[in-house]
């Protein structure tokens, strides 16, 4: 009887047992990926892996970054994934970090044996502390897991997950704690009343690409000299160039026949900044802001566009509004809802139809309700914690 037991028993560890493996190279990646990845949008699934996978095997080629890809099997059939990695531009409350990503677990038992694996890593390289989802590129795979809002379209830049994955029950269990919250809302006003009523040493300009990318440096001084809360998940120095890589891939726009600037606004700064440039060939995602007398950058929004449209064949008619940063010192003047109303005019003018702010820290609710109150609300996500 005892015997019949123990191999009972046997058969289910048998079947249930995970085995973890360290993946290499770009094939190994995508042959899991194409078997666990979840992405809403079929139409756009192929291309996400192998966006994915060229930017893995590329930081794995790297010997000086710390990363690693991890595949989970079961009877050598594919069954979860998970990445970890020391990025060196990412801190968490300003201090080094550790973070897994793109988690996908079909059971309890694969998520385990996917973040110990991850656990043992970070520990490896010397830190203790652990934090996901942190989905690198950020563009493409976004911050947190997903709890509300999975009737909403896909958004480049922002997380996604299956609405029946049991990610963040499995990451309790395992002792990770759901530190920091993110809301994402729908931007609901086209024009905010404080962008009426613009200070008038300020004026707002916008460049083509290349001109922007040489605006590298005056960007992050900006932001270092915007954002003095310590901020939960920040991405430093390196992330402008993911902004810069997505505004590469847009098509070419067409204004319409006959555009006038007067017909738009009657805000004279708004007219300005259409009239001292070419609309057709400067990045309308990127409005900035200036000091007239000292030509000193004082503000700028960063939006993205989403690129899942152009990857389906279709017009982008929709914008991700992923930062907006004011220097210190030039708040109250109208430049945050000035750039909102001046960004929102100009994508209107080619088509743009739909804006959402994204990631915003939100475990204190008035931060939304203050900054935000011509906003809704539609999407939530948790970054899980957990000292290692």
């Amino acid at each position: 009887m005892e015997y019949i037991i123990q191999e009972v028993e046997n058969k289910v560890k048998e079947k249930y047992s995970v085995e973890v493996r360290n993946l290499m190279n770009s094939n190994e990646i995508k042959n899991v990926l194409q078997e666990v990845l979840f992405v809403p949008n079929s139409q756009v699934r192929s291309r996400i892996i192998d966006e994915l996978t060229n930017y893995l095997a590329a930081k794995i080629a790297n010997l000086k970054y710390e990363i690693k890809a991890f595949g989970a099997y079961k009877n050598s059939v594919p069954c979860g994934f998970v990445v970890s990695q020391m990025d060196p531009y990412y801190t968490s409350y300003s201090r080094k970090c550790g973070t897994f990503g793109w988690l996908h677990a079909d059971n309890f038992e694969t998520c385990k044996a996917l973040v110990k694996s991850c656990e043992r890593f970070v520990k490896q390289c010397g830190v203790r502390k652990l934090r996901g989802n942190i989905n690198f590129p950020k563009n493409l795979g976004g911050i947190g897991i997903q709890f509300i809002g999975f009737e909403q379209e896909m958004l480049f830049g922002v997380a996604y997950n299956d609405r029946n994955a049991k990610t963040l029950e499995f990451l309790d269990l395992l002792g990770y704690r759901r530190e920091s919250e993110y809301s994402c809302v729908k931007v609901e006003q086209k024009t905010w009343n404080k962008g009426k009523k613009i200070d008038k040493d300020i004026e707002f300009r916008y460049y083509p690409l290349k001109e922007l990318e040489m605006m590298v440096q005056d960007i992050r001084d900006l932001a270092k000299n915007s954002f003095f809360e310590i901020l939960p998940d920040a991405s430093g120095k390196n992330r402008i160039f993911e902004f810069f890589d997505a505004y590469s891939q847009i098509p070419f726009k067409k204004l319409p026949n006959g555009f006038d600037p007067k017909y738009y606004s009657v805000i004279q700064q708004f007219i300005d900044a259409w009239e001292t440039c070419d609309l057709e060939k400067v990045v309308i995602w990127a409005p900035l802001a200036f000091n007239k007398r000292t030509d000193e950058l004082v503000g700028a929004l960063l939006a993205l566009p989403d690129l899942f449209q152009t990857w389906e064949s279709k017009r982008i008619t929709r914008a991700n509004v992923d930062t907006a940063m004011v220097k210190k010192g030039y708040y109250g003047k109208g430049i945050f809802s000035a750039l909102n109303n001046l960004g929102q005019i100009t994508g209107r003018i080619f088509g743009i139809e739909y804006y959402e702010g994204t990631s915003i820290w939100s475990n204190n609710r008035r931060a939304i309700d203050t900054i935000f109150p011509h906003c809704e609300p539609i999407r939530k996500h948790y970054v899980v914690q957990k000292r290692i």
